[in-house]
């Protein structure tokens, strides 16, 4: 019979009879293991916020980013058609490459930027119709364009009259610029011809020069400027007209060509003030008639096109070697002078279109970039402009008036003179193997933060003084390395041994060949003699192979998952930068990664012979170091300012082989955060709890003695590394763990059961969706 006084009857007693026929021993419902029970809904739900909690860490960041971002217009007028076909492409290409990096760098303040293109044909006419097409669209904040000076002088009126800035990359025409709306990324024909002039009498030697001019304007602009320079120290021979759309009377043009070249009795040099396809019939004709005078255009044919058809143009070696060897052009970019972000750039574009970009897709690099800048201070943000806005733009671009104000460029800040012309010097070019490089012998320009004492280089001939510049007289030799091994990295001693061929090709100066290596480790180092040596023609080439340990300063924040540069430079003993300056030769130009990572003794083999590392990549550019002997004090003399030195790097890529490193070193870590995890499933007996409190100590012991272990290779360093924020992160996930063990206890002795069940399932599911964040954090930034 069952009573009412009995405890264990009552409603519902027989269901629970059924469900637990044995009864539990005493106190285990309280404390001690409970028998298995299907997920209840709060676990299923906690179980999905974790994995919800991981996607939305990916996610997130997504979905934050809020609508795409409107765009904003850039005009983009080039020939594709037509006679400048070539110099649009490559302006185009310029201003397409870099647009996609500024684009992948938030655009302008976070809107990207976009192209509208149009095509002038080279026909000025065309020009002027697009102009006022364009002005009309009230989307075009800027344009750039009219590569040419016929088309450029046309269509700029259009833009000054509706006012809409306007950048010509490659335009040279003095009058281009004549409107306060009207910019250049490159010099005036007056500031080249005079240019041209100095390099002619002071470097040349010439006494006289004969001019033959195109009748267009980028012609009679280039003449009258290279006339009026060069009458002051020399003589013009003569002047001949040609006129490049009468072919009709060619053959009598070249002939009075021909007579008055060969009428100068000092055989000066020939000025080809005219365009790519008129110059290489003038020259092709002069050269088929016996004329050796040295030619010198402008920028116009300082390009591979000019410099190949030049070196077909003659079947014979012999002839082929005259046409080319005695020819200049001026540039106001060539690619063997650039430093390590210049050539960097370089070498994306090479890789992406197969050839090094010429000087006008680096003007048109220039100009986008003043183009971005100029819309990002004018503050446009929106697809529709309003003449405001574009006066803004027009303001903003004027505004880079001066050094102060430039906006950064490869070699040096980048500004408009009061010409609203690129502020740069020229680089005089001559042709090999169908290419435009630097010349031996260059003029630079003098500034205040160059190393010479402006009388003595005056007074001893390595400078020259002509109209309102001092020009210093700077040697140029042509520079490689052929890597063919890297070995011995050491970490902790910051050292490697490389085994390397270093050639130089310079004119003059042996001088120029006295280097040293300043980053050497072994201090009884000398430079061994040369394992090859030529003159030809003027030429030096010297080639030397070294095998030798370097020092290298190695940066370890992303250890293990670091890049290291591994920098072999080469630097002139004795010389100033303003004496001598190594660029880059022509072959590591065009030379793809493939190549240059080929072993110089044996390209079957790579240069790679480091274990537990990867060389990824080698580039190599000029570079200057300077340090000053003033030490501050300003009544020194201008000519105790320092020495500046000239400088070339071979920097070869090397990046750890992270797999095997991890795998490695954080196995033992792993296991130590598997069993820390599992001290959160221990049951609520109040036994457990210094058993889990133990394990809990004892793991983050353990990572700080592995932390020591891993870290153990590398130098004394005054910073953490990346692997040891992992650390870090695990020993703060630890003791979070030992917090909750004490809480759990703590809950325990009060008997808070609910409380207790709450605290394990959240410890559950924090330990994995910390360890998944922390992660998380690690693809994100290191891929």
């Amino acid at each position: 019979m069952v009573t009412p006084d009995d405890p264990g009857r009552g409603p519902g007693a027989d269901k629970r009879a059924r469900r637990c026929p044995v009864s539990p021993p005493a106190g285990a419902t309280a404390i001690g293991l409970r028998p298995w029970r299907r997920p209840s809904g709060r676990r299923l739900a906690a179980a999905v916020a974790a994995v919800l909690l991981g996607l939305a860490a990916v996610v997130a960041p997504r979905l934050l980013a809020g609508p795409h971002p409107t765009p904003v217009y850039v005009a983009l007028v080039t020939s594709h058609s037509g006679a400048g076909a070539v110099r649009g492409e490559e302006i185009t290409r310029g201003i397409e490459f870099q647009l996609e990096r500024i684009n992948r760098d938030s655009g302008v303040s976070g809107h990207p930027v976009r192209l509208l293109k149009y095509d002038d044909g080279a026909d000025p006419q065309v020009a002027r119709r697009t102009a006022h097409r364009i002005v009309r669209d009230d989307r075009v904040a800027l344009v750039i364009g009219n590569t040419t000076s016929p088309t450029a002088l046309q269509a700029a009126p259009v833009y000054d009259a509706a006012g809409v800035p306007f950048i010509t990359p490659t335009a040279t025409a003095d009058g281009i610029t004549g409107s306060r709306w009207c910019f250049r990324t490159t010099y005036t024909n007056t500031y080249q011809a005079s240019f041209i002039a100095a390099y002619a009498h002071h470097v040349l030697n010439a006494r006289s020069a004969t001019v033959l001019y195109a009748t267009d304007a980028y012609g009679t602009s280039l003449k009258e400027g290279f006339r009026r320079s060069f009458s002051r120290v020399g003589r013009v021979h003569g002047l001949v007209a040609l006129d490049n759309q009468d072919t009709g009377r060619r053959a009598q043009q070249l002939r009075r060509v021909l007579e008055t070249v060969r009428a100068d009795p000092d055989d000066g040099p020939v000025v080809l003030a005219m365009d790519h396809d008129l110059a290489l019939t003038t020259l092709t004709h002069l050269r088929a008639h016996g004329v050796r005078a040295e030619a010198i255009g402008g920028d116009a044919l300082s390009n591979a096109q000019f410099a190949s058809a030049l070196a077909r143009s003659a079947q014979e070696r012999s002839q082929r070697q005259s046409m080319t060897d005695r020819f200049y052009a001026a540039s106001p970019q060539l690619a063997d002078s650039l430093t390590g972000e210049g050539l960097e750039w370089v070498g994306a574009y090479r890789d992406r279109y197969g050839d090094v970009p010429s000087w006008k897709a680096m003007a048109a690099k220039t100009a986008i970039d003043l183009a971005v800048e100029s819309l990002r201070r004018a503050g446009v943000h929106h697809p529709h402009v309003t003449a405001i806005k574009r006066t803004a733009v027009r303001d903003a671009l004027a505004s880079v008036d001066s050094p102060a104000r430039a906006i950064r460029g490869w070699n040096k800040p980048v500004f408009f003179d009061h010409t609203r012309s690129m502020h740069r010097h020229v680089i005089i070019g001559r042709v090999q193997d169908g290419d435009i490089v630097s010349a031996p012998v260059q003029l630079t320009g003098y500034d205040q933060t160059d190393d010479i004492d402006v009388d003595e280089e005056l007074a001893t001939g390595r400078a020259i003084r002509f109209e309102d510049q001092v020009l210093a007289r700077q040697q140029i030799v042509h520079t490689g390395v052929n890597v063919n091994q890297v070995t011995s990295l050491k970490t902790h001693e910051q050292t490697f041994k490389a085994d390397f061929f270093l050639w130089l090709r310079y004119s003059g100066d042996d001088a120029a060949a006295d280097v040293e290596f300043p980053a050497l480790a072994d201090q009884k180092f000398k430079l061994p003699k040369p394992a090859r040596e030529s003159t030809v023609n003027g030429i030096t080439y010297r080639l030397y192979q070294i095998a030798t340990t370097f020092s290298a300063s190695l940066d370890f924040h992303d250890f293990p998952f670091d890049q290291q540069h591994l920098r072999i430079t080469v630097q002139n003993r004795v010389l100033p930068s303003s004496r001598v300056i190594y660029v880059v030769d022509e072959p590591v130009l065009k030379q793809d990664r493939t190549t240059a990572l080929q072993s110089g003794q044996d390209v079957a083999l790579s240069i790679d012979g480091l274990p537990n590392w990867t060389v990824d990549d080698l580039h190599q550019y000029t570079d200057t170091v300077g340090s000053t002997a003033r030490l501050g004090d300003p009544d020194l003399a201008r000519s105790e300012n320092g020495i500046h030195r000239a400088q070339y790097v071979a920097d070869v890529t090397v990046a750890r082989d992270v797999g095997p490193f991890l795998v490695k070193n954080l196995l033992p870590l792993l296991l130590s955060a598997a069993i820390t995890y599992a001290t959160l499933f221990f049951p609520r007996d109040p036994r457990y709890t210094s058993t889990r409190i133990s394990l809990e100590a004892t793991a983050m012991l353990s990572a700080a003695v592995l932390l020591t272990n891993v870290t153990g290779s590398l130098p004394d360093i005054g910073y953490s590394v990346a692997l040891e924020w992992a650390y870090y992160a695990f020993m703060f996930l630890v003791g979070t763990c030992v917090f909750i063990s004490l809480a759990g206890a703590w809950l325990v002795e009060r008997d808070s059961v609910r409380s207790w069940n709450r605290l394990a399932h959240a410890s559950r599911i924090y330990y994995p969706v910390f360890c998944l964040a922390v992660l998380l954090v690690y693809v994100v930034h290191f891929g």
